[in-house]
C-alpha cells in the first residue's frame, strides 16, 4: 500500500525503459519523484534508436508485448497494441492493487489505454497532457477521427486533466472552461548557486541540446546560416542525431561540433562550458497546429537554467515560450525568423555583460518553479483527492 492507505497508480506510458525525447524525459523525472509503492508503468518497449541504456526504472513496470519499434508503420502498429496492453493493464490493476489510472499523452495508444481500463475497472482516471492532442490533428485521417471521439470524453470521465506547463492549462481553461492542473516538468538536481557568468569565449560556444525535428528544424538552419561560415562562432549540438542526419537538413558547417550524453549531470557541464544556449521553436507550422506550437515549453530549457548560461530564445513573440522568458527576465527572446536578426541577438548577449547575468541570475530564479518533489507532491495529492472522492462516491 502506498502513502495515504490507497493502491498505487497505473500510469500508462509512451515506452519502457525511458527514452531521449521530450515525453519520456518528463514521465521519467515525475516517475524519480514517486515511491514504487506509489506508481507501476505500462507501456511498449522503447524504440531502441532512442533508448536511455544508463537510466534505470526504480518503479514496477508492465512491458506491453506486441510489435517492435522503429519501423515503417508504426503508427498503425501502436494502435494495435492497445488490446494487449488493455489485458496486461487489467491484469497489474489486480496484481498490484492500483487504485487510479493516469493516462498521458503525447501516444494515442497511451491515452486510449489508460481510458478503456478506466471504463473497465471503474478506478477514478487522471488525464495527463503533455501536448495538445485533439488541437493538433486536422484533417479527416484515422487519427484526427480518433482524437475527436477520444479526447472529449477523457475530460469528461477524468476526475483530474493535468498540463505540463501553465499555457496549456491557460489555453484548455480558455477553449473549454477545464480547471487544469499544471504539472510541469521535474528538475531533480539541486539549483545551484548563482555565479558571475564568464567574459565570452574565442571562439564564442553557442550550443543546442536535445532532439532535432521539425518543430526546431528552420530556426537551427537560420543559425547556421547566421554563424555557420564564421570561425569566430563554434556550434555545439548535444543531440542523439548523426553527422549525417546534421548534413542532409542543413544543420552542419565547418564550425559544427556534436556530440551526446545521456547523463544528465555530464550534460549540463558540457553546456556550463558554452557562452550561449539556443532555445529554438520554428516560425512555420508544418505538422504541428499554431495552438500547439504556442502552448509548447521546451525541455531544454531546464537544463539550461542549471547551467547558468545565457539563454537565446528564437520563436513568434506570442507564444507561451517567449512569454515566459520574456515575463522572468530570463533569456533574450528573438522574434524574427531571419538570420541577420538571429545574428544580431547572439551580438547583443556576446556584447552585453548586464544582460547576460540578468539572464542567469533569473534563470535560477525561475528554474525554481520546477523543483521535482514539489511536482511530485501535486501529484500525490491529486491521485490522494481523486482516489477519496471515488471512495466516497461508492
Amino acid at each position: 500500500m502506498s502513502r495515504g492507505g490507497n493502491g498505487p497508480v497505473l500510469a500508462t506510458v509512451v515506452s519502457i525503459p525511458y527514452t531521449a525525447s521530450g515525453t519520456g524525459t518528463v514521465i521519467r523525472r515525475l516517475v524519480e519523484n514517486l515511491d514504487p509503492d506509489e506508481i507501476v508503468l505500462l507501456g511498449r518497449p522503447a524504440n531502441p534508436s532512442l533508448q536511455l541504456t544508463n537510466v534505470q526504472v526504480h518503479v514496477p513496470v508492465v512491458r506491453v508485448k506486441g510489435l517492435p519499434r522503429g519501423f515503417r508503420g508504426e503508427r498503425f502498429s501502436r494502435m494495435a497494441a492497445v488490446g494487449p496492453a488493455v489485458i496486461q493493464g487489467w491484469l497489474a490493476i489486480r496484481r498490484h492493487g492500483c487504485s487510479a489510472i493516469l493516462a498521458t499523452f503525447p501516444d494515442e495508444c497511451s491515452l486510449l489505454t489508460g481510458y478503456i481500463l478506466h471504463r473497465v475497472t471503474g478506478l477514478p482516471l487522471l488525464a495527463y497532457f503533455c501536448d495538445l492532442y485533439m488541437e493538433d490533428r486536422p484533417g479527416d485521417g484515422w487519427e484526427a477521427r480518433l482524437s475527436r471521439w477520444l479526447q472529449p470524453r477523457v475530460f469528461r470521465s477524468a476526475s483530474r486533466v493535468m498540463a505540463v506547463n501553465q499555457g496549456m492549462a491557460d489555453y484548455y481553461g480558455e477553449r473549454y472552461g477545464a480547471d487544469v492542473l499544471t504539472l510541469p516538468t521535474c528538475i531533480n538536481q539541486p539549483i545551484p548557486e548563482y555565479v558571475e557568468p564568464p567574459a565570452p569565449g574565442k571562439p564564442y560556444r553557442i550550443a543546442y541540446s536535445g532532439n532535432i525535428n521539425a518543430t526546431r528544424m528552420d530556426s537551427i538552419q537560420a543559425l547556421v546560416k547566421a554563424v555557420g561560415s564564421d570561425t569566430d562562432y563554434a556550434i555545439h549540438y548535444y543531440t542523439p542525431h548523426s553527422r549525417q542526419f546534421l548534413e542532409r537538413n542543413g544543420l552542419w558547417s565547418e564550425n559544427t561540433i556534436i556530440e551526446f550524453h545521456e547523463d544528465e549531470s555530464a550534460l549540463v557541464r558540457e553546456l556550463a562550458k558554452c557562452d550561449i544556449l539556443f532555445l529554438p521553436l520554428t516560425f512555420g507550422i508544418a505538422e504541428h497546429s499554431r495552438d500547439q506550437l504556442a502552448t509548447c515549453f521546451g525541455i531544454k530549457a531546464y537544463e539550461y537554467f542549471l547551467a547558468r548560461r545565457p539563454v537565446l530564445v528564437h520563436c513568434p513573440e506570442e507564444y507561451f515560450l517567449a512569454r515566459f522568458f520574456r515575463e522572468r527576465s530570463c533569456g533574450l527572446v528573438v522574434s524574427d525568423p531571419s538570420p541577420r536578426a538571429l545574428a544580431a541577438g547572439i551580438m547583443k548577449l556576446r556584447t552585453d555583460g548586464a544582460l547576460r547575468s540578468q539572464s542567469v541570475r533569473q534563470g535560477l530564479q525561475a528554474a525554481g518553479e520546477f523543483v521535482g518533489t514539489r511536482t511530485g507532491e501535486l501529484l500525490r495529492q491529486a491521485i490522494k483527492q481523486v482516489t477519496r472522492q471515488s471512495c466516497g462516491a461508492s
